[in-house]
């Protein structure tokens, strides 16, 4: 038997309260997305 019963239902509060927060708007990301060469796609054809 758990020695917290309780301890589950802490940890799904804790979870919903950090998935439900508003997360501060993030600076823009200055990486570029990686694009694969045309040739380079391993496309089989």
């Amino acid at each position: 038997m758990l020695q917290d019963p309780y301890a589950v239902l802490r940890a799904l509060l804790r979870a919903e309260a950090a998935r439900s927060t508003p997360k501060p708007p993030s600076p823009p990301d200055t990486r570029k997305p990686q694009q694969v060469p045309e040739g380079k796609r391993g496309d089989r054809g």
